[in-house]
């Protein structure tokens, strides 16, 4: 009988441990920005060409997600240079082109986003990023860029957290040439409820030990 009792009490720790821990996978807040690439898990945003507009869109990804480019700089407008580098720059009238907003459609999930700011004149950028499960909201974070067009940043969400949008605004004296070589990851993510859904399977499976055990 105390063999029982080790084991069951064994087999409900585990079970009380992993119900925690998918409690608090989705409970920590952690964004993190580094300047540089690390491209594992995204694919290049395709861009859809366009010349003043308001919205640029393209796709990512096997699903071809739609992506979302909006500005409140200047006339707001756009322009999309899918070619080469593939570019997102100003149009008429956003002068200068200081703010730039990208992410997926119908609020679409993401864990990460890649790009390179290519800074007309040199200061600083402020990387505001909403998403989901992200302590107050939303992260924001000042970093340095040169008008030397190789301003790289990955932008990650880990423990529980999504992307929803993220947000470049120059700062600083800098403005902004283009944003260029957009690529998203992640984009394949666990509804809530799925969380929700594990936990209680968890739950489940301790009760339904207990109930073996005390049997015995």
């Amino acid at each position: 009988m105390p063999r029982y009792g080790s084991l069951k009490k064994f087999i409900l720790s585990l079970a009380i441990f992993g119900i925690v821990s998918v409690v608090a996978g989705t409970a920590k807040a952690d964004i993190v920005v580094v300047t540089g690439v690390n491209n594992q898990g995204t694919d290049n945003v395709l861009l859809n060409p366009a010349t003043n507009v308001a919205t640029v869109t393209g796709t990512v990804g096997p699903s071809n997600a739609v992506v979302n480019f909006t500005s409140t700089s200047g006339s707001h407008l756009l322009d999309a240079n899918p070619s080469g580098q593939a570019t997102v720059s100003g149009g008429t009238g956003n002068a200068p082109f200081t703010q730039l907003t990208f992410g997926l459609a119908n609020g679409g999930e993401f864990t990460r986003a890649v790009f390179n700011i290519n800074a007309a004149t040199a200061g600083s950028v402020t990387i505001h990023v909403e998403g989901v499960n992200i302590n107050g909201g939303s992260f924001s974070q000042n970093f340095t860029v040169d008008a030397n067009g190789q301003n790289f940043f990955t932008v990650t969400a880990i423990n529980g957290q999504f992307i929803t949008s993220i947000s470049l605004t120059a700062i600083s004296g800098a403005t902004f040439q283009d944003v260029r070589q957009v690529r998203i990851g992640g984009t394949e993510v666990p509804e809530p409820t799925s969380m929700l859904l594990l936990g209680s399977g968890l739950v489940g499976v301790a009760a339904g030990l207990r109930k073996r055990f005390h049997k015995k």
